[in-house]
């Protein structure tokens, strides 16, 4: 799918390419090799990188002989699973080309759509273009951001109720891990909109970078913000810890308290247990009844003692 910008906003098909009009369009692979990459100056060294579709996150930006192309990957932060998509961006004078590698839900080409009927016809500039597509995949990354700062938000009333769970260390490494690859994605994308604003190859005007710098500002406070929050997640994880030792410490001092109350009934029963034949006690009648009051004043003036030094 092509769309041609003049006058008014035309859907061409790629054997009606005009390089001297302002296009964009969504492309396969399949559509590449069967002459479109020839009409376009899509060279085959591209189609290889296209095809060896590289595991790593982060590709470098070519930008030579009157062309830019980078392998862009295209992360959906709202939902709970980390879906990407992959595409291959690919521009020249006039034209923006976007080689969908991987995209199962169909949401690039959709995004394209949305792109080109937003833009002023009268006033559009393939800077602009880039900017504003760009700008539409990024468009609901705030709020998205904004409700991992809700779940952090959940996590500490978790630590303060004492409702954590056996899994809760799992669930902050795990979001951790998910904000580290969202972050990574805005990397991604600065290294991006980094070597436009160069314009080694003289492909973009003077004139139009501020469409790039005010598009990369965007993508820094998102990066930034996505950083804050996997700082956030530190100290969520740093208080979950403070409380497990909280507890342990509590444990380990109603243990010391009942060890030490029973330290003298030990002493006394140790004492009692002794069968020598001279042990007045042995042959008394109110024996038994004095032990047994003689206990239960060390267990109270015990427990009296341990409440005034607020250790109960």
């Amino acid at each position: 799918m092509l769309y041609e910008f003049s006058d008014t906003l035309n859907c061409i098909e790629p054997e009606r390419l005009d390089e001297s009009r302002l296009t964009a369009g969504v492309v396969t692979l399949d559509a590449l090799k069967s002459g479109l990459a020839a009409r376009v100056g899509f060279g085959a060294g591209l189609i290889e990188e296209c095809e060896r579709a590289p595991e790593r996150f982060r590709s470098a930006v070519d930008m030579a002989d009157g062309h830019l192309f980078a392998i862009v990957s295209v992360r959906e932060i709202s939902g709970d699973h980390d879906a990407r998509d992959r595409v291959g961006l690919f521009v020249k004078k006039n034209l923006m080309l976007i080689v969908s590698l991987l995209d199962d839900d169909g949401s690039i080409l959709l995004s394209l759509e949305e792109t080109a009927k937003r833009l002023n016809l009268k006033t559009i500039s393939l800077e602009r273009l880039i900017c504003v597509f760009f700008e539409r995949l990024l468009s609901s990354d705030g709020s998205d951001l904004e409700r991992f700062d809700h779940r952090i938000s959940g996590l500490e009333e978790r630590i303060e109720n004492n409702t954590t769970g056996k899994h809760f260390n799992s669930e902050v490494l795990a979001l951790r891990r998910r904000l580290l690859a969202i972050r990574n994605y805005y990397e991604q994308l600065l290294d991006l909109f980094d070597a436009m604003l160069e314009n080694e190859a003289d492909l973009f005007s003077t004139e139009q970078l501020y469409h790039f710098r005010s598009a990369r500002d965007k993508i820094v406070r998102l990066s930034a913000n996505a950083q804050l929050l996997r700082d956030s997640l530190v100290q969520v994880r740093e208080a979950y810890m403070a409380a497990l030792d909280y507890d342990a410490n509590r444990i380990m001092k109603v243990f010391t308290v009942v060890t030490t109350i029973f330290l003298p009934l030990t002493l006394i029963v140790g004492w009692y247990g002794m069968n020598f034949k001279y042990m007045p006690e042995l042959t008394s009648r109110f024996g038994y009844p004095v032990v047994i009051v003689l206990s239960v004043l060390v267990v109270i003036l015990s427990l009296l003692f341990f409440k005034k030094r607020r250790l109960l």
